[in-house]
């Protein structure tokens, strides 16, 4: 079917209309990057194979647009408004990938620092890699699967800018390169819920290399961004110092790391201070905490899960402000950004309603490692503090006419853990005998239990839903003691504190 210089077997020609030579260029059959990873990936921006990289200079901020969206030529659209947290680069055949976080690529400048990885075609897990991304270098982001000065000789750059033309073997090999984007929504615990619920998200910081954007110190004053969730891609804050509440809960954003803290504990100037804690997600009861809350420092305070220098060590942060940056923020990168939520608690209202109600709350011990400070006798005599229907207010107790009480109610602040019994079985002097109990949380019927109220001891009465000398003081059967005594707490730790009511 082909002959050159006029030579012989012409056959096919006289048979079939003469011979002719065609050429076309078929393009290599491309493989979609889109399923990568779970998939959900839209492209963004494409370079052809060649010797020059994207002709964008917007540092990946996805403001330029040119070409013909989805052509073989060098294109890009504007993304800047859309909605995504990943970025994925990779060369036009898809054997050379990597994927990373936006604020990875795109949160400050970086001149051969280490960003994060997600992961890539050479590695399936999470780990650095240096780049570069200068204010004053048009082509950068310098984006590449290892450090960049390894990559450069190993074809492993991904992304480059202002069609430089250096660094460009992954294009000439592998078809070009492109850049996708996705949103993939974090799988998260609702932090709202955590012990019981009833919180306000007041501020929000997302992944990064920064925390709040806030100066006022948790004052309440600073308000910036549109309010959203607690693992929304923008920062954000509310005002919350005009609200009513006392209790902070400081929060990873996929709520695997938390503490709650009395607002008392949070606010006031301390430096390197033990601050009161009330539980956290690896301490299910009051401990001390060491923290910093200096005057004149902006990126105050400094609040870990741990004292503060072990928990910088420990990546256990969870608030700090002012946009401070460094080892401060492991944090952030690793659980999707840090919260801030505030609450005001109560006492129980369910304690009020059992049996009737009618109950008179006149003494109350927050949670701590202490019961209550009176040494009355339980007489009603004993006055301190300030009465509060709060369940974290300190200490206080109120008088009250025992002449005319009928019946007391003893509960743990939370109200889970309980016991009614007549004012006649309460006072008295006994040591270790029965004593009358109407009914409780481990029995809906009459039954007796030993207790103890002895002449010179302080720190009784011993009120208890069993025997006292059966108590098995872990399992917060205690619900009464006085004198302060930090024995037998188990309720007071765990449950809130405790409480005392009266009906008359």
């Amino acid at each position: 079917i082909y002959g050159e210089n006029r030579g012989g077997y012409t056959q096919v020609l006289r048979k079939h209309f003469g011979a002719n030579v065609f050429i076309r260029y078929k393009a290599p059959p491309r493989r979609t990057c889109r399923n990568i990873q779970g998939g959900g990936w839209r492209k963004v921006r494409h370079v052809p194979a060649g010797y020059q990289w994207h002709p964008a200079t917007d540092r990946l901020r996805g403001t330029q647009s040119y070409g013909r969206r989805g052509g073989d030529d060098e294109w890009s659209v504007k993304f800047h408004k859309s909605r995504y947290n990943e970025f994925l680069f990779a060369t036009g055949d898809c054997k050379k990938w990597l994927i990373a976080p936006k604020y990875s690529v795109v949160q400050g400048w970086y001149n051969n620092h280490y960003r994060q990885i997600t992961k890539s075609s050479w590695r399936n897990r999470p780990y650095l890699a240096r780049w570069y991304r200068r204010s004053g270098s048009k082509e950068d982001p310098w984006i590449s699967i290892r450090n960049h000065g390894y990559s450069t000789r190993r074809g492993m750059v991904l992304y480059g800018g202002n069609r430089i033309k250096v660094h460009t073997q992954a294009l000439r090999s592998n078809d070009g390169a492109d850049v996708y984007i996705r949103y993939k929504k974090p799988r998260v615990k609702d932090c709202s819920r955590v012990d019981g619920g009833g919180w306000q998200l007041v501020r929000h910081v997302p992944p990064g290399y920064c925390w709040h954007k806030a100066r006022d110190q948790l004052s309440g004053h600073a308000a910036y961004g549109i309010p959203g969730t607690q693992t929304s891609l923008h920062p954000f804050s509310v005002r919350f110092a005009h609200k009513k509440f006392n209790e902070f809960m400081f929060a990873t954003g996929d709520c695997k790391k938390w503490l709650i803290a009395p607002r008392t504990s949070v606010i006031g100037w301390y430096s390197n201070g033990r601050r009161d804690v009330l539980k956290s997600s690896i301490s299910s009861g009051p401990h001390k905490i060491r923290w910093y809350r200096r005057q004149r420092q902006a990126h105050d305070p400094l609040i870990g899960l741990r004292d503060y220098h072990s928990a910088v060590r420990t990546a256990d942060i969870l608030y700090a402000s002012n946009r401070i940056g460094g080892s401060l923020t492991r944090s952030l990168r690793a659980h999707y950004g840090a919260n801030v939520y505030i609450r005001n608690k109560v006492a129980a209202l369910a304690c009020q309603k059992l049996d009737g109600g009618r109950w008179i709350q006149v003494r109350h011990v927050p949670a701590g490692l202490t019961w209550h400070p009176a040494k009355d006798f339980l007489r009603g005599t004993a006055v301190y503090g300030k009465k509060s229907k709060s369940i974290t207010a300190p200490a206080w107790s109120v008088r009250f006419d025992r002449k005319q009480v009928k019946e007391f109610l003893f509960a743990s602040g939370d109200c889970t853990k309980w016991l009614i019994a007549p004012s006649k079985s309460v006072y008295g002097w006994y040591k270790g005998k029965r004593r009358y109990v109407k009914k409780s949380s481990v029995s809906g019927r009459a039954y007796k239990a030993r207790w103890y109220r002895r002449k010179g001891q302080w720190t009784d009465p011993w009120i208890t839903t069993r025997d006292f000398e059966k108590v098995k003081v872990g399992k917060g059967n205690i619900l009464y003691a006085g004198g302060g005594i930090a024995a037998g707490t188990t309720v007071v730790q765990h449950h809130s504190g405790a409480d005392v009511y009266v009906r008359y």
